[in-house]
Formats: C-alpha cells, sequence, structure tokens
C-alpha cells in the first residue's frame, strides 16, 4: 500500500492550497490598499467640510451691523454703494 504523504494526490492538493492561499493574500492586500485611499479621499473630505463649518460659524458669529450687510450685498447680490463708480471691461483673463 501507497504512503499517503507520497501520493500524488496529496501533493496536487498542498499545491492548490498554496495557490488558493495566495491569491486569498493577493486579494486581500489589493482591497487593502483601495479601502486604504478611499478612506484618505474621506479624511480629507472631512478636512475640507470642517474648514467649512468654521467659516459659516465665523459667518454667523460676526455682529449683524451695516459693515455685514453690505459685504452680503456685494457678494451675493452684486449691489454697489451709489457714489461707487463700477468699470466693466470685455477683457478675459
Amino acid at each position: 500500500m501507497q504512503n499517503w504523504k507520497n501520493s500524488g494526490f496529496f501533493r496536487v492538493l498542498i499545491f492548490t492550497f498554496m495557490i488558493i492561499g495566495v491569491v486569498s493574500v493577493v486579494k486581500l492586500q489589493l482591497e487593502y490598499n483601495s479601502l486604504k485611499m478611499r478612506r484618505d479621499v474621506l479624511a480629507q473630505e472631512i478636512q475640507a467640510t470642517s474648514e467649512r463649518i468654521e467659516m459659516l460659524q465665523t459667518t454667523l458669529d460676526s455682529p449683524f451691523d451695516d459693515e455685514y450687510i453690505i459685504k452680503i450685498a456685494r457678494e451675493k447680490l452684486n449691489l454697489r454703494l451709489p457714489e461707487e463708480i463700477v468699470y466693466y471691461n470685455n477683457l478675459i483673463h
């Protein structure tokens, strides 16, 4: 009777398990790298959003005075004071 450790079937079985193990490790490493890149992108988005929140909070905390009203009128409504002179040109930067 042939020893089971020396049989061809046992060698094929061990080789198959080794291949499956290597493929699994490579697949997991690729998935890990992908998740790590995704984490970095999301961390950057969180940082940008936090900075935006801080800027908006500063705007909310600022006093509601004439200077604030003029600033909003200029930025959001594109309005100017009567004594200001506005120049327009058709030059493209």
